[in-house]
Formats: structure tokens, sequence, C-alpha cells
């Protein structure tokens, strides 16, 4: 009996040790969860990929699904290139080569760029290097009317390069 009451005494502050052990002291300083800074000094010579899924309505009726590729480069000296691959049952696949001919990038992980005739806003998030942007978007002539459709919308962008 004393031989099972010291293994049960033992086994019990071997226990105690192991819970006050796993303990970790209180961050004192919240401010130093994250020690690194995620903001970007440049995104020149960065590149960045994200797909855009919808769908589109067939003249000849019906709905199909269409995903959008995107690939955007931040070439140095406020010039790039948007580059787009679309992809759906209802229309002949789709590689568009678009040139940015601005872009803006404000030193705190935002920025704008244009190419065609659009103007977006980004957000990058520098701890998973995702960015996205406000509003990817291509307009596509469906029959031949000469009206455009517009495509796209928010896209998640996931640093490539």
């Amino acid at each position: 009996m004393k031989k099972l009451t010291y293994i049960a005494t033992v086994a019990l502050l071997a226990a105690m040790m192991l819970v006050s052990c796993g303990k970790e002291p209180a961050n004192e300083n919240p401010t130093d969860e994250h020690p690194f800074d995620f903001t970007y000094e440049t995104i020149d010579n960065t590149s960045w990929q994200g797909t855009y899924n919808t769908y589109i309505n067939s003249p000849y009726g019906g709905s199909y699904p269409l995903v959008m590729e995107w690939t955007v480069d931040f070439n140095g000296n406020n010039k790039g290139l948007v580059y787009l691959h679309i992809e759906s049952p209802a229309i002949s696949p789709i590689d568009e080569e678009m040139v940015m001919t601005h872009y803006d990038y404000h030193g705190d992980n935002t920025g704008t760029f244009d190419y065609n005739t659009y103007h977006l806003s980004f957000v990058i998030d520098g701890l998973n290097r995702t960015m996205v942007a406000d509003s990817l978007r291509l307009g596509l002539e469906l029959d031949d009317s000469g009206r455009l459709t517009y495509f796209g919308g928010k896209t998640t962008l996931r640093q490539t390069r």
C-alpha cells in the first residue's frame, strides 16, 4: 500500500511540473507580437497571379463557367504588363496582353495602376504575399451588336516573383 501511495504521489508531482512548464509568460509588450515589418519598400520587378471565377450567359441559352487567369507584372519605371487568359465552354479561349501605362505605389502596401481604360486600386497583405485588386476586368463582345459585356471584379493575386 505504501508503494502505491508513493507512486501516486510521484505521478501527481510529475503532472504538476508538466502543467507549470507548459505555461508561456504573458507578452508584456503587445506591439512585439509581429517584430517584422511586412510593408514592401517597392513593388518594382514583382509579379502577381490570381483567378477570377464567374459565369457567362450564352446568347443561345444556358450559363457556363468563365475563368479569368490574371498576371500583373510591375516592371519598374512605373510601367508594367497585365496578362489575361480566359477559358469557358461558351467561347474560344482568349489571351490578352495589355500594357500597364502607369502605376503608383504609396509605400504603405497600397497603390493604383492603369491598363486599357481601367484605373484600379490595390492593397497588399505583406505577411501572406497577396494583393487584392479592386476590379480587374475586361469587356467582351459576345454577339454582333458591338456591345461589350464586362467580366471580372475584385481579385486576389499571389506574388510569384
